[in-house]
């Protein structure tokens, strides 16, 4: 594939065809509309199945084939607002593509980046990863940007999230969106509750509550965690679960992992978009998958290139 190709040489150039997804709502497109992606894509450096994927082969996450799903599934449903985590092939593939389809890019790698702990596999070791924002430019103004710098003496608990403040053009409205990646692990949870603390501070420092602001990441923890209460208590809905009868989705991860020889299946939601209810009313959410759908092997897939699902929220701004 050359690097000029449209989306659609992208997918018709993929085979398997990728898994089918739709819209649940009203997805139609007016001034007023905000279409955002949150996305783990799965760093290349840490797809090897051997450490982590047992029903997953090889062939499956090789990076010449992979990176190509990884941008259909970016650009197939044209998100105006992205926030995507995991990020490692940034500089070697997607810098020369997003551009080309119309997304200006804020990428902010993590200075120490598990993906580094791989250093030597050739195959599959692309830098360090990384949070990416990624905004379409004739929609928005930049008016500034953001990302948290770790300090020195590395201090536990700090958060690692990049933020954006934009200009929406159409509806002339400011907004601020964050993209975040908590620490990973179960055990971490009090970390969680730190590092949520800190996003939290850094908005109610620079801006008022009645900001139109947006929080998407992947959080590594479900809804009974008490960084989700914090975030709520803070004025933030989940626009999930606002569009499913207050309840999360059954899942937005699933793989199958080995821990002392015994096969661990791993299904959890842990990927949010958060919004002040103020400034936004979700008007349709991206369905996700069942299990049927994805396959017994879990994800990544021949049909996904990544262990996290695409959530996307279709936003009315509100004045």
């Amino acid at each position: 594939m050359g690097t000029s190709r449209s989306l659609s040489d992208i997918t018709a150039n993929i085979s398997p065809a990728s898994l089918k997804r739709d819209f649940l709502g009203d997805h139609s497109s007016n001034q007023r509309t905000l279409h955002i992606l949150q996305w783990n894509t799965l760093a290349q450096g840490l797809s090897n199945p051997q450490r982590n994927f047992v029903r997953v082969k090889n062939e499956t996450v090789a990076f010449e084939t992979r990176k190509w799903r990884i941008l259909e599934q970016i650009l197939i449903r044209q998100p105006d607002l992205c926030s995507l985590e995991e990020v490692d092939i940034y500089e070697c593939f997607l810098q020369h593509h997003l551009p080309k389809h119309g997304y200006t890019c804020f990428f902010t790698p993590k200075p120490k980046s598990p993906c580094f702990t791989f250093q030597n596999d050739t195959a599959n070791f692309k830098g360090p990863d990384g949070v990416l924002l990624c905004y379409k430019t004739d929609l928005f103004e930049e008016i500034q940007r953001y990302y948290y710098k770790q300090s020195n003496d590395n201090i536990q608990g700090k958060p690692f999230f990049a933020a954006l403040e934009l200009k929406h053009k159409p509806s002339s409205t400011n907004i601020v969106f964050v993209g975040t990646h908590l620490k990973a692990k179960k055990p971490f949870a009090n970390m969680r509750i730190t590092q949520t603390k800190a996003i939290l501070q850094y908005l109610s420092e620079h801006y008022s509550t009645r900001t139109h602001t947006i929080i998407a990441g992947d959080f590594n923890g479900d809804s009974e965690e008490p960084f989700y209460d914090m975030i709520r208590q803070s004025g933030f809905s989940s626009a999930y679960r606002t569009f499913l009868n207050d309840k999360e989705p059954p899942f937005t991860t699933w793989k199958f992992r080995e821990h002392n020889g015994i096969e661990d299946d791993q299904c959890r939601t842990i990927d949010y978009i958060f919004y002040k209810s103020e400034g936004f009313t979700p008007m349709a959410i991206l369905q996700l998958p069942s299990r049927e759908d994805i396959g017994c092997n879990g994800l990544p897939s021949d049909e996904y290139p990544s262990d996290h699902l695409a959530i996307e929220t279709i936003f009315n701004i509100n004045p």
